[in-house]
């Protein structure tokens, strides 16, 4: 079977996978920091203070990751994937409506935890429980949601910041996101 067959052959799970890894940019730290000046600038934050809070939300990510990552060993994808794309949607809710520097690191929290970890987390459980002789295709096919994300999001932000509100973007994001739930 080539590549192509096998894409096409098992598009529902790979497309469920690559919709996960790409939603996962939300919380990169590419893509946040796209509006990191934005932030700096509307919390009168120095590169330091801006710096300590994205940490402090990062490491609470992880810390929470210990426990949540364990989830994907007794919940189906399908159940799985709907609430990670949830929390990852409040969280870019929340950084449009986020009002004091405080929050931003329950903010950060929420978009490392549901983007960078719980959805590619999620969706290379997912895979690598899918497929067992064809494994390391699948993952390589379910990974180029990382890839499209990287590719394409910083220069279409830089774009879209230049015309349209970092909140309103925000907002945006977190619709797009709930729009991802169903084919997950």
């Amino acid at each position: 079977m080539n590549y192509f067959q096998f894409i096409r052959m098992n598009l529902p799970w790979l497309s469920a996978a690559g919709l996960l890894t790409f939603s996962s940019s939300y919380g990169q730290t590419y893509f946040i920091s796209i509006f990191s000046g934005e932030i700096m600038e509307e919390f009168g934050l120095s590169d330091g203070a801006w710096g300590g809070i994205y940490t402090a939300g990062t490491t609470l990510s992880a810390i929470a990751m210990i426990w949540a990552g364990a989830l994907t060993d007794r919940f189906r994808v399908r159940v799985l994937g709907p609430v990670v794309l949830i929390i990852l949607a409040a969280a870019c809710l929340s950084m449009a409506m986020v009002n004091s520097a405080v929050m931003l690191v329950f903010v950060i929290f929420a978009l490392r935890f549901g983007g960078q970890g719980m959805s590619s987390h999620t969706a290379m459980v997912a895979v690598a429980r899918w497929f067992v002789a064809t494994r390391g295709r699948a993952l390589a096919v379910a990974a180029l949601g990382f890839m499209a994300g990287e590719a394409t999001m910083p220069l279409i932000m830089v774009w879209l910041k230049s015309i349209i509100d970092w909140r309103v973007l925000w907002v945006a994001f977190a619709v797009f996101v709930v729009l991802m739930i169903p084919p997950s």
